[in-house]
């Protein structure tokens, strides 16, 4: 049984989170017994990953890149048969309709579109919002509406091209008249080296991990913490936070907000780190600081890989809303506003000095981890579901 996964994502350092992701999504399909190629892209080359066998096709230039890879990926498809063809895509288009016809016509047996970031049209089209000078952002604002028109029309024609679509984010049940299944995003726990338990009374270090950091809302911690510092007592614990990540276009404004609130000797921004350099950064850390901003995309649910990440390393963490978490009750996660408010550290510090004080906490997050986000099991129920197998939802 044959599998390819097909992207259209950038092999880059800003997305070393999302790679990750990738490669054990990869992984657990090879576990449920298929041979799996799944692509990415790099400079001007699309890759075709098999194991250890890398199949790389050159387009000629820039100019047009995801319609030369959607091109690529067509010509792929036509040589090479597969049971199940899994596709991840950020919007719908009339060239990704065209490549679920391909597949069908090639003979894959299930056809199943994974939509990350759910619903995704109305942060597509505020993206622009940030593009200077105004006659640019507005050429880039009929442009993306152009390409919303397009997702809207295209997304028509899923229905009887398509066996199930995988939402991960807010709930719903179809998605143009094609059967859904809500998931969360996974992990591969034992990928993962749990982190070491501290006890430094005199000071709580938080870790936020980030690509991109309008989303985030790491802003909110800035501002909480120039509130904790005019109001903490003496004997209160100093706060430091370490951001690994953030988007050059966007870090001189966030180190600029770093200077107006006062916090140049309390915030770390060391740049993307992997490996060793980053399981360093996580073994000083009392506090992982998942997504803050899933309102800022009109988000109500979510399903950080940075949630999964601080869980499967036993590290407590704050979050805003996270669907796996709705149900459950757990003492490693603490709730916040999904809004624009500062971050109350001063509760921060509490349920820190809490987390410490169970000296169990690590390996219940770590087991926590490993019965709700193994891609495994999650990646069964989306196969079962695409056969048209009941589960229990």
């Amino acid at each position: 049984m044959k599998l390819l996964y097909l992207t259209f994502q950038e092999d880059a350092t800003l997305y070393v989170g999302v790679i990750r992701k990738l490669g054990w999504q990869a992984k657990a399909f090879e576990k449920l017994g298929y041979e799996v190629t799944y692509s990415l892209w790099k400079g001007l080359e699309y890759r075709f990953i098999t194991g250890d066998r890398v199949e790389t096709r050159t387009i000629p230039g820039w100019h047009g890149l995801m319609h030369q890879f959607a091109d690529v990926a067509k010509d792929y498809l036509n040589s090479h048969s597969f049971d199940v063809v899994y596709l991840r895509l950020d919007r719908i288009s009339f060239e990704m309709i065209q490549l679920c016809r391909t597949a069908r016509a090639r003979g894959a047996k299930k056809v199943i579109i994974e939509v990350p970031n759910y619903p995704y049209l109305r942060d597509y089209i505020n993206s622009v919002n940030g593009v200077r000078p105004f006659s640019a952002r507005l050429f880039s604002r009929m442009k993306v509406l152009g390409t919303a028109a397009e997702d809207r029309l295209s997304a028509l024609q899923l229905r009887g091209l398509v066996d199930a679509v995988v939402l991960i984010g807010n709930k719903a049940d179809r998605f143009f008249g094609v059967k859904a299944i809500n998931i969360s995003n996974g992990i591969d726990v034992d990928d993962m080296e749990p982190v070491p338990p501290k006890n430094n009374e005199r000071e709580i270090v938080l870790v936020g991990v980030a690509g991109t950091l309008w989303w985030q809302a790491y802003d909110r911690i800035l501002v909480g913490m120039h509130e904790y510092k005019k109001k903490k007592k003496a004997e209160d614990p100093n706060i430091r936070f370490i951001l690994v990540g953030g988007d050059a276009k966007e870090m001189p404004d966030f180190k600029a907000l770093i200077h107006r609130y006062g916090l140049d000797d309390d915030v770390e921004c060391p740049g993307f780190k992997t490996g060793a350099e980053l399981d360093a950064i996580y073994d000083r850390a009392d506090l992982g600081v998942s997504t803050l901003g899933c309102y800022r995309r009109g988000l109500t649910s979510c399903s950080s890989l940075k949630t999964r990440e601080y869980c499967a390393k036993g590290l407590p963490f704050i979050y805003t809303c996270e669907d796996s978490l709705e149900d459950e009750n757990v003492d490693f996660a603490l709730q916040v506003p999904n809004d624009d408010t500062p971050i109350d550290l001063f509760q921060a510090v509490d349920f820190v000095k809490k987390c410490r004080a169970n000296r169990h906490i690590s390996q219940e997050e770590r087991e926590f981890a490993r019965s709700h986000f193994d891609w495994e099991s999650i990646l069964k129920k989306v196969l079962d579901f695409a056969d048209g197998k009941n589960l229990e939802r």
